[in-house]
């Protein structure tokens, strides 16, 4: 193997180490909320769909603490709305399982199904009555509704 050949090809496995420690570096800062951390790494080509080892997306992450601004940055990088998680958990479901109303409205908007099921047969819908999320509740109601008649 000559110099160039033995140059391009550590070269490559730098920029995949790079975007393996990007892609966990915006996981880490999507959970946490930490929105100016998210959009400098995804300027620098992190992957808005980045999934963490349990195969949780960025987004989900997101979710589950109700950080409208990092989840307003992930999806204008492109994030899946509708990613879910190894048990069939998506961003609508994580925020109204917590009652994370602005989360849910934004995600609604962005066009996230309202009628998914994760494996457990449970929907976002459901698991905000069982958290008696009644904002949330209604809010998906009413998407779910919306649904159906475009159906």
């Amino acid at each position: 193997m000559n110099k160039r050949s033995l140059f391009l090809l550590l070269w490559l496995l730098s920029l995949t180490a790079w975007a393996a420690d990007a892609d966990q570096l915006l996981l880490a800062a999507a959970g946490l909320g930490q929105v100016q951390q998210v959009q400098a790494l995804l300027a620098q080509g992190a992957d808005a769909n980045a999934r963490n080892g349990a195969g949780r997306p960025a987004l989900v992450l997101a979710a589950f603490n109700g950080n409208v601004r990092t989840l307003k940055a992930l999806l204008a990088a492109g994030a899946d709305v509708n990613a879910v998680d190894s048990a069939g958990n998506s961003a609508l479901m994580e925020a109204a399982a917590f009652g994370h109303v602005e989360a849910v409205t934004l995600l609604l908007q962005a066009g996230a199904d309202a009628t998914l099921k994760n494996k457990s047969g449970m929907g976002a819908q459901q698991r905000a009555a069982l958290g008696k999320y009644s904002e949330v509740t209604r809010l998906l109601e009413e998407a779910s509704s919306a649904a159906e008649d475009d159906d």
